[in-house]
């Protein structure tokens, strides 16, 4: 070699604008060097198609802007950060308009785009906030803080979660049409659960978040190994069970071909707002109890592997009434703590009976392809949310839940956001309730059907109880 370094010239045309680089890669560094000049090349494209925007949006204004001058501006793209200038406007109702600006989804006093701001969110669902930043920061070779990742996450997130409630009171307080999925579900598998987070700086010390998961079946994919087909992951916190079931039903909807749904398999721990969770989709319901938890219950109960396993399955096999004699039977003989644990094994499995037979005895051909929401819990929330001394505030849970639902899509910037705008409610009511909507009594009052219905008493009594 008699080189020192290799020359490179590169000219590119932005629409009129020629730009012309002249560099040399030194033979010694020839990959870092290049990889520099790719991106101060990227850097200065960026710029110049700026500036072509920004002259092209000068013509097409609308006709009751007003210029009223230029500023410049430093972004932090994913090429790095670019300083431009572009014009202002001000807008008939007399607001400053940033058109550029606008195009990228700065917000008003943020330098990130929202490219940017999708890289950091999706990585900080991986890891800690300090963690994401210096990943982002060696990604687009600028330095980010992790209170800046903070504020790309409780951005990104809660505008994912805004846009998702937006849709919900759409559909269910304004009564629009939901689009259909497309993918085929003659036999659907839903599973919920939830998982407790600790929270800081709010009047609560933790909130528990709801989980909930919907697939078609599952497929072998290693020896006693299985994955679940069209999964699809529901996630919220903050929502009584109605509404919880709201958000289902719109996920199971906007998934899946939910016309030729013949049956709906479900499975949980047997808790009410858990066993409520599907209510609202209308479908023929086969509950099934978590296998998971009826074998820790037995186990605890009897501190016997072999005597709870073999409970376990004559339970399954013969169901509740077939075992019961024995149960009281083995409370009698019983006596202190190992009393009152026998005792409650058997009003769990007396308030969960009708979920604890498996499908085959119930002549029911289909198979039960449950038992992943603990892994999938894992996944979506305690990884990620749990251990290390984690502890948050509640828009932060909020927005958390959200990208790590959607991680895939915003990697690879594919997420499709949610307008955001909402009809007008005829109604506004906020009810104070201390019981779950699952857990309350539904009936009807004999009044509101009576001779006296039209009366002013009456009336008041149905809005303060219907909230209309």
């Amino acid at each position: 070699m008699t080189d020192e370094a290799v020359g490179i010239s590169i000219t590119i045309k932005v629409e009129d604008v020629l730009m012309e680089i002249q560099e040399k890669v030194p033979i010694d560094a020839v990959e870092e060097s290049v990889h520099n000049l790719a991106t101060g090349l990227g850097q200065q494209v960026l710029h110049g198609v700026i500036h072509v925007l920004d002259d092209r949006i000068a013509r097409d204004v609308p006709a009751g802007w007003r210029n009223v001058g230029t500023e410049m501006r430093w972004m932090v793209s994913s090429l790095g950060a670019v300083r431009y200038k572009r014009r202002v406007y001000q807008d008939e109702q007399r607001r400053r308009r940033k058109p550029v600006d606008e195009l990228f989804s700065l917000p008003r006093y943020g330098r990130m785009s929202g490219r940017t701001q999708e890289m950091g969110a999706s990585l900080a669902c991986s890891g800690t906030y300090r963690l994401a930043a210096d990943q982002l920061s060696y990604l687009i070779k600028t330095s980010i803080s992790h209170s800046a990742l903070q504020r790309m996450v409780w951005s990104v997130g809660n505008r994912i979660a805004d846009g998702e409630e937006a849709e919900r009171k759409r559909i269910f307080e304004a009564g629009e049409q939901l689009e259909a999925g497309k993918i085929p579900a003659p036999v659907l598998y839903g599973e919920s659960d939830g998982v407790w987070v600790h929270l800081q700086r709010e009047k609560r010390r933790s909130t528990e978040v709801r989980v909930a998961i919907l697939s078609t079946g599952r497929k072998q994919v290693g020896k006693d190994r299985y994955r679940l087909e069209n999964k699809h992951c529901v996630t919220a916190i903050g929502l009584d069970s109605e509404m919880w079931q709201e958000h289902i039903l719109r996920e199971a909807h906007l998934a899946y071909d939910l016309s030729q749904t013949r049956i709906l398999i479900c499975g949980g721990d047997g808790n009410l707002w858990v066993r409520h969770s599907f209510d609202r989709m209308d479908l023929p319901q086969q509950f099934v109890l978590d296998r998971f938890h009826l074998q820790r219950a037995a186990r605890r109960a009897y501190q016997d592997r072999g005597e709870a396993r073999r409970v376990v399955t004559r339970l399954r096999q013969e169901g509740f009434e077939a075992l019961s004699p024995e149960l009281k039977q083995h409370i009698q003989q019983a006596e202190g703590r190992r009393r009152k644990l026998l005792f409650d094994f058997y009003q769990y499995v007396h308030n969960n009976q009708d979920g604890l037979l498996d499908l085959e005895y119930r002549a029911c051909s289909l198979p039960a392809c449950l038992g992943a929401i603990e892994g999938n819990v894992d996944k979506l929330v305690v990884h990620r949310m749990k251990g290390r001394g984690c502890s948050w505030r509640l828009p932060g849970v909020r927005a958390m839940l959200a990208l790590c639902r959607n991680a895939d899509q915003l990697r690879s910037h594919a997420y499709r956001y949610i307008p955001l705008q909402t009809p007008p409610r005829t109604y506004h009511t906020t009810q104070f309730l201390e019981v779950e909507y699952s857990e309350t009594t539904q009936g009807s009052v004999p009044v509101f059907q009576g001779p006296h219905q039209n009366r002013p008493w009456v009336r008041s009594l149905h809005r303060l109880i219907y909230g209309r």
